[in-house]
């Protein structure tokens, strides 16, 4: 998986539920926050959302 699926799959997660013009605007933030951030914070993130990382550190 590289940062930027993750990234993805972290900022669809953490916007379920919400209208769409609002979840687009915030999913653009979110994804563009995450992506300033390390690997390891984003592996640390997506666990709290139930995201199972596999692939890069052999998780």
């Amino acid at each position: 998986m590289t940062k930027e699926e993750l990234a993805l799959q972290i900022a669809r997660a953490m916007n379920k539920g919400c209208g769409q013009f609002v979840s687009f605007n915030a999913f653009q933030c979110v994804k563009g926050y995450f992506l300033d951030l390390e690997m390891a914070d984003l592996i640390a993130i997506a666990g709290q959302y139930g995201i199972v990382v596999t692939g890069l550190d052999g998780t």
